[in-house]
């Protein structure tokens, strides 16, 4: 682990506090961001405004990267996406919005709960804006929440404590730390109440969340973690009438979001429940369920892999809502038309994901 000090390569235009208007206008957005219930074309505004705060704050312009890959890290646990990748999922405005609506109900929580000390939440994997950190830091004052960032990627960091001074919000700060966070040591005297960490694909595959969150609630097992639960649940599929899903199911019931997918049943879930129940395993697996796949009823349907995210109480990311909660094709069998039974489990390592295996 790697202390970062102020980054003392960017411009000094880009260290001063920014203009009182435009604070304002973050904290209003924030708001807004946090408690709008209206058609999801507005909110889409919000965050994309919100967003535009930070890039400008932070320094770092996803124009200006050629290559959005470039700087994306390999580790022992999952791929770490690059800084660029990182700035780029603020964007998708469902998974920004219900993020931070679950992260805030879940400091609100703790505050509820709790005796009078500062909440402390430990932000793994945080990116160059800290996207679901920083707008909650003009809701909070740094007297009842405090924040750890942690990122794997020196430059991430370098921006969010560039953009946090500039916002004029370093007091939420308790600390900066480079490092990945599947090995990270959390300090005794800084234990956090809440984890988050928003370091996955979809159906879990390639980036290390369930590596972390496994080690991260492994050092405070009382902690409340967000997203509370990633689930994959399988399902027969025709993709031709999936083709025409564009409005994500978030938006609420249609025909269009609403297609004719035969339930086949739960594969995996990552919530504090099954973390603790990992405790005594070792090696480069986790259990998985089993399931039996009927045979198709029309020669188009296929067994997919679906995700839906809880990041706490009420907020959800169904599928579509974003690129977390798309569909993944189940590798079938040469003869797609019969039944048949499939044992998963959750591989670790550099290419986690869930892989399935003849039952």
């Amino acid at each position: 682990m790697t202390d970062i000090n102020p980054p003392s390569d960017l411009p000094a235009e880009e260290s001063a506090t920014l203009d009182e208007s435009i604070i304002e206008e973050f904290k209003r957005l924030t708001f807004e961001t946090l408690t709008h219930d209206a058609p999801k074309g507005i909110l889409a505004g919000l965050v994309g405004e919100l967003v535009d705060i930070l890039e400008s704050a932070a320094g770092f312009q996803i124009d200006s990267r050629p290559d959005v890959t470039e700087g994306e890290t390999s580790s022992g646990e999952g791929l770490a996406i690059s800084p660029t990748q990182a700035a780029m999922c603020a964007g998708e405005f469902q998974r920004t919005v219900i993020f931070l609506r679950g992260l805030h109900d879940a400091i609100a929580s703790v505050i509820e709960a709790t005796s009078p000390e500062p909440v402390r939440v430990l932000y793994a994997g945080s990116g160059p804006y800290a996207t679901l950190a920083v707008p909650l830091m003009t809701v909070f004052p740094p007297e009842a929440v405090r924040f750890t960032i942690l990122d794997i990627h020196p430059t991430s960091i370098e921006h969010v404590k560039s953009l946090v001074r500039r916002l004029g919000l370093a007091d939420s700060v308790d600390a900066y730390a480079v490092a990945d966070a599947c090995d990270y040591t959390i300090p005794g005297d800084a234990i956090p109440h809440i984890i988050l960490s928003e370091t996955m694909g979809t159906a879990l595959e390639k980036e290390p969340q369930v590596a972390i969150m496994r080690h991260l609630l492994r050092q405070a097992p009382d902690a409340i973690i967000v997203p509370e639960s990633v689930r994959v649940d399988a399902f027969l599929v025709d993709t031709s009438k999936e083709i025409d899903v564009i409005v994500p199911e978030g938006e609420g019931p249609s025909s269009k979001s609403q297609p004719n997918r035969i339930p086949v049943g739960p594969v995996f879930e990552l919530n504090t429940e099954t973390i603790q129940s990992w405790t005594s395993l070792s090696g480069d697996r986790l259990p998985a369920a089993a399931i039996d796949i009927p045979a198709p009823p029309e020669p188009l349907y296929r067994p997919y892999l679906f995700t839906t995210i809880t990041t706490h109480g009420k907020h959800l990311l169904r599928t579509h809502d974003c690129s977390l909660t798309g569909i993944r094709e189940i590798p079938g069998s040469d003869d797609d038309s019969a039944e048949r039974s499939l044992q998963f489990h959750y591989r670790l390592g550099t290419a986690p994901g869930l892989v399935s295996e003849d039952h």
